[in-house]
């Protein structure tokens, strides 16, 4: 037995994700169970990333610096607040590797981002779990766990795998009852597609006050996720602290070159909204058929219930591996009952749709 331990709270850590082994992937034909999107990366920012392999030899030095500053002008922001990374886990990574330490709080949704407790754990910092209502955060579950041992709220917005959110004034309510020293953040991977009237962007929070950080992905609607690029917006004094404990060139060059290019697709993304959307409002529809719950979504993908114990969640789970498609389903008790779907291509719905009509025992569509 080796004398070589780790950190305790490292010791705490357990999947977030229920992953099927690679001997019974063989047989997959359809994956909607990682949230990618199905409609890939704009064509100019994959000829972008693959025109950078010519420069592969060379550290990308400067790389997180001029993405930054693309960002920053993309989407009206202060440069000086951007912070670029391997993907936006990264930058959470860093944001509790920072302000964590050991027996420090940090309280998160019960059910939201189910990997946040890993970013408390690793840092020998405690996870607090705030109750929810339907899936949905629970601003005063939250203010009722903080305590003198708070040092941060961590929370996804829209979340995952709930697919819901909360509005700007229910945020803005959470940042003003929290105390001063207590860190908000927000991961807002899922922001581009939503379509709320009354959600808001964390931008004008974020340059109105010193203690709240949004992280943002190139994984989702700008179709990166294999690239893995992420960035922060935060006050300038935050910042500066998440560059500090950041990796060395946390940006390569053809994740820069791919990233300033499906910045500048903005046509690209549009259709990748539109479609997403049609085609979730379609599945849904489809699965409330079948007196499947579908929790409402603001991302690119759907929360579904299966009440039936007759034709329970993991029955259905199965049939669909049987015909060669992947879903998601999750180790939380919580969750039991449940499927994520995530929204791909029309075809690609439609033979889901086909496969869980015969699951239910009506044949052909509907």
């Amino acid at each position: 037995m080796t004398n070589i331990r780790p950190r305790a709270g490292v010791l705490r850590i357990r999947p977030h994700m229920l992953v099927e082994e690679e001997s019974n992937t063989k047989n997959i034909e359809i994956n909607i169970a990682s949230n990618e999107s199905a409609y890939g990366a704009s064509p100019t920012a994959i000829s972008a990333g693959i025109n950078a392999m010519h420069d592969i030899e060379r550290y990308s030095e400067m790389a997180p610096d001029i993405l930054a500053r693309e960002i920053a002008a993309h989407f009206d922001l202060k440069a000086d607040g951007v912070v670029c990374g391997f993907g936006s886990d990264d930058i959470l990574a860093r944001i509790a590797r920072a302000y964590l330490s050991a027996g420090d709080e940090l309280i998160y949704s019960v059910n939201g981002y189910q990997k946040i407790p890993n970013y408390a754990y690793v840092n020998d910092a405690e996870a607090v779990a705030a109750s929810d209502r339907n899936f949905t955060v629970d601003v005063d579950a939250i203010l009722n766990c903080v305590t003198d041992s708070s040092r941060m709220v961590m929370i996804a917005n829209p979340d995952n795998p709930t697919a819901s959110y909360i509005s700007g004034k229910e945020v803005r309510r959470l940042h003003a009852e929290l105390p001063d020293n207590v860190l908000l953040v927000l991961d807002s991977a899922y922001l581009e597609y939503v379509d709320a009237d009354d959600y808001e962007s964390p931008i004008r929070l974020i340059e109105e006050m010193d203690n709240v950080v949004m992280t943002r992905t190139f994984s989702k609607i700008f179709g990166l996720a294999g690239i893995r690029l992420g960035w922060s917006y935060a006050p300038k004094a935050i910042a500066d602290i998440l560059r500090r404990v950041g990796i060395t060139f946390p940006v390569s060059s053809p994740a820069l070159n791919s990233g300033l290019a499906a910045l500048k697709d903005t046509e690209h993304t549009a259709y990748v909204y539109l479609e997403t959307r049609r085609v979730r409002r379609w599945f849904a529809n489809m699965l409330s058929e079948h007196n499947v719950i579908v929790h409402p979504s603001q991302t690119n993908f759907l929360l579904t219930t299966f009440p039936d114990p007759l034709r329970t969640a993991q029955m259905a789970y199965d049939y669909l591996r049987e015909n060669g498609i992947v879903a998601r389903r999750f180790p939380s008790p919580n969750f039991s009952d449940c499927i994520r779907f995530t929204i791909g291509l029309e075809k690609e719905m439609s033979r889901t749709a086909d496969v869980l009509h015969t699951f239910f025992g009506s044949f052909g569509k509907n």
